[in-house]
Formats: structure tokens, sequence, C-alpha cells
């Protein structure tokens, strides 16, 4: 398989998801990461369960973002430990860190000092919130960053209470734009010479995954509305009860629904506004009753049956485990055992999803046990 960043170093300072989680998907692409841990160790390692063997062993939370690592103790707060790090950064290409700005104020890790020693390391910081506002030193976790973003009012069930996505979603995003950022200060320094010093805020990433809602509260001025498993601006695209499950429908086009009034028995010539999307999302309710209506009076089979012989975007509503250990080869091929040499045993992961000439971008090494 290739390895695009084979030739780059990388050492890894950051806990817990987005930065471990960035730093895994370089390593999928072939770079050598050095995770350097506190003494304590990452925070991670103790998140459970479930744990590998019940209330020991490795934790999943650890596992999910650290494959292709090797990890060693480093306590930064010693010159020992500092001198260390310093040796390995004479060799790297990129440092990642996601201290809070006065921890790395403290350590002398910053990028001003660190760019005048290491004139050639590109550095990338993950932080609860941007350098240039009044929050910069406060700390960020996942589930603040999305009660303060907004995510959770927009998340859940109308007359319900707001509610958090159900995984680390904003850590993901965050980590996402961090190893594109690091890759194309990569890019960067091969044209230039210079090195570049790369902020992730998890504040503006969870904005950025506003997307579409935050640009209709721009456009409008007005808070947006929770829909539960509804779409703002798609009527329909939700979830539907059936007699013995729920289905998701996803009708994308005009001509789709066009397609499911025939099932539904609607005659669209007396209600031509439902013709267009912009009139079916005015009339919401009304549509969504009608369509439920035929929904709960069928099987889940019998509706997945219509919308696949119509060509219309639908799927049983999943379980996770149904879908990991069901549905592999049918619907994804990203179950990836990696084997560990020290236990003799296959470790279960999930590869990334991303395809270099058809073959799964997958780092070899499993994620570090714990070497206190």
């Amino acid at each position: 398989m290739p390895k695009p960043l084979a030739h780059f170093k990388v050492v890894d300072l950051s806990c817990v998801l987005a930065g471990p989680f960035s730093t895994q998907l370089l390593a999928d692409l072939g770079a050598e990461v050095q995770k350097l841990e506190p003494v304590a160790g990452d925070p991670t390692r103790g998140w459970g369960p479930p744990f590998e063997h019940g209330e020991s062993g490795e934790s999943a939370y650890f596992r999910c973002a650290n494959r292709g690592k090797r990890s060693r103790v480093v306590d930064l707060h010693t010159e020992e430990g500092k001198a260390l790090l310093f040796d390995l950064l004479k060799d790297a290409d990129v440092l990642v860190e996601n201290f809070r700005q006065d921890s790395a104020d403290r350590l002398g890790l910053t990028w001003k000092r660190l760019h005048a020693r290491f004139p050639k390391l590109v550095v990338a910081s993950v932080r609860g919130f941007a350098s240039d506002v009044a929050a910069s030193r406060r700390a960020g976790y996942d589930f603040i960053i999305q009660a303060e973003s907004g995510w959770m009012a927009i998340t859940g069930e109308p007359e319900g209470r707001p509610m958090k996505v159900g995984v680390a979603l904003v850590d993901v995003l965050a980590g996402l734009y961090c190893a594109n950022g690091i890759q194309a200060a990569l890019l960067h320094r091969e044209r230039t010479g210079e090195a570049l010093h790369i902020e992730v805020p998890l504040m503006e990433a969870a904005l950025a995954g506003l997307v579409n809602v935050a640009a209709g509260a721009l456009m409008t001025g007005e808070a947006p509305k929770r829909y539960g498993n509804a779409h703002p601006q798609i009527v329909p695209y939700q979830s539907f009860r059936c007699r013995d499950g729920e289905v998701a429908i996803g009708v994308g086009s005009d001509r789709q629904f066009e397609v499911l009034a025939l099932w539904l028995g609607l005659d669209l010539e007396a209600r031509p506004e439902w013709k267009r999307n912009r009139g079916r999302v005015k009339d919401r309710e009304e549509v969504v009753d009608l369509i439920e209506a035929h929904t709960q009076a069928s099987s889940v089979h019998e509706v997945l049956a219509f919308c696949e012989a119509h060509a219309i975007p639908a799927s049983r509503v999943r379980s996770v485990d149904e879908v990991l250990f069901r549905q592999g080869g049918e619907l994804h091929n990203l179950l990836q055992p990696l084997f560990e040499e020290e236990t003799g045993t296959m470790v279960p992961t999930l590869a990334t999803p991303l395809l270099l000439n058809g073959e799964r971008a997958c780092a070899p090494l499993p994620p570090p046990r714990w070497k206190p």
C-alpha cells in the first residue's frame, strides 16, 4: 500500500481524542509517530469500562485513537524530560500538543520558543478556544464545546432537553482539521522551507461543523430549532415507525417524492405545492403524518423493498453491534485486526475510511500498551 507520509516523523504530546485522532491518521498514512505520555499516562487509558479484560487491561477509548504509534513516558516538568523531548524534536517534522495556553507558557513549549529552537518544526496546537479570544485559557472538552457552540441546542427532540451527539464528534472534527492542516503545512515547508504553526480550536471546529444550520442563522438572524431525526430544510428526510422497527427515509429530490407519492396514493395534482421541497417543508407535519400512517401499517422489509425498487434512499435504523458484526462486507470493510507481538493476539480496530489505490489506509502497529 502507498505510504505518502513515510518519510515524516511526528512527536505526539497530545492526550484524550482530538490530537491523538489526528496523529493516528498521520500514522495510517505512513508517518512515524512517537507518543509521549505523562507520568500518569493518557487519561483515556482509564476511561471505561469497557476494558480489555473486564476491569483491567487496555481501554476501548484509548484504542480508538492510538493505532500506529510507539509510546514512552516523559515527565515534562523535569529537566530530564524536557531534554528527552528536545532530543526527539531535533529529527522530528511535526509536534502535536493540546496543552492549555498557560500550561504551554509554563513548560516553555510555545510556538515562539519552539520555532526559535527548531525552525523547521511544524507545530500543531489543539485548543479549547482560539488564542485570540477572551476564553483562550479555558480548558476544552468535547461535551462542554457541544454546549457552548449550539450543537446541543439543535440536537434532540423538539420538545425534549438539549442533547449531545452520541460520540465526541467535536474532537473527531478537530482531529481531522488538525491532520489536514499538518499535511498542508508539510507541503508548504517542502515548497518554501518555512515551518508553520497550526492552531485548531475545538470551539471553532464545532462552529464550522454547524454548516447549513449556521448558514441559515446567519441568513435569517433566527435561532435554529431542534428537529429530532428530521431535517430542517428537507421533507421527508427522517426516521419513520413501522410495525416492527424504524426506517430512515431521505427524499433528496422532488422526483423521488413523486414516486413516493404513488405509494402513498397521493394525488399531487390536488396538492401541487408538494411537488417542490419548499412546499413540503412548509406543510411538514401533514406530509410526515401521511407517510407514517403508511409505514406504521407496513413492516420494515416492505418499506425498504419499495424504496429499493424505486431508488429512494432508505435504511433500517441499525444498532452499532449489528453494523460492526453482521454487516461487514456488505455495508463496509472497515474492520482491521492488528497482530500484537507482546500477547500473540489480534487487536480489533477500525481502519480509516481512506482507500489508497484500492487499499485500506491502516497503520500496522496496534495501540501501544501502557508501560509506566
